[in-house]
């Protein structure tokens, strides 16, 4: 029965562009009709197991295409459509030179230079390079003053690791939104503002997974969601 199981599926992938053929869609909801998921990732690839009896079709933007039985797909390993949308690049050209939103990054690397005194904080004693007697390295008087000014070196670790925090949220909040979670789970209102707050990844997750990890993520958090079950961290005693 496995045997006949397995010959009976299909693997298909491809990718997924806008109607110039030229630039490539991500977060494209990729459905069968039997309930298998998947999404584009951020260069427009996708990959799915189906069986040969199912069809499968493309949502993006709330929007969807028609039905491809899979028995009519040719060549399943190459299955590349192009969608009636008009995506704008990343980049945009504009008499040589080359113009870009502003980004999360650019926001991290400003607000570190900034704060560039606290992020560069050093504690302990230093060795300085002008001696004191004929030129033999002494102790720099201004680090030993500083190594007893214990209150101001608590405060500036205290405001490190809060700046890094609030970088951290601002990473977050910048990857988790409510566009995509509405894009990938359709919910709005109220469960929506639920959601983002119930189950809103933390920083390391975020940054450490794949693209579509992390929108697959958000998918099976929305069903969880539904059927009323909260993350650990949320359940109340």
């Amino acid at each position: 029965m496995a045997s006949i199981s397995l010959k009976s599926q299909v693997w298909i992938s491809g990718r997924v562009f806008d109607t110039t053929r030229m630039v490539a869609i991500p977060s494209v909801k990729v459905s069968s009709k039997k309930g298998a998921i998947t999404f584009t990732d951020s260069i427009g690839r996708y990959s799915m197991t189906v069986d040969k009896s199912d069809s499968i079709f493309f949502s993006y933007r709330g929007k969807s295409t028609i039905n491809f039985p899979v028995n009519d797909i040719r060549y399943p390993s190459g299955f590349d459509i192009a969608l009636q949308v008009r995506v704008q690049d990343r980049y945009q050209t504009l008499k040589e030179v080359v113009v870009m939103g502003k980004s999360y990054k650019q926001d991290s690397l400003e607000n570190r230079d900034r704060y560039s005194k606290v992020f560069n904080f050093e504690r302990g004693l230093r060795i300085s390079e002008t001696g004191t007697m004929g030129g033999t390295p002494g102790l720099d008087l201004g680090s030993l003053i500083s190594s007893f000014q214990f209150r101001k070196n608590k405060s500036m670790r205290s405001l490190q690791n809060r700046l890094i925090e609030e970088e951290q949220e601002k990473f977050i909040n910048h990857h988790f939104t409510k566009q995509l979670v509405q894009q990938i789970t359709g919910m709005q209102g109220r469960d929506l503002e639920k959601f983002m707050v119930v189950y809103r990844p933390p920083y390391e997750f975020i940054a450490f997974s794949e693209e579509y990890e992390f929108h697959q993520y958000i998918l099976n958090a929305s069903k969880y969601f539904k059927q009323g079950i909260l993350p650990k961290a949320k359940v109340k005693e």
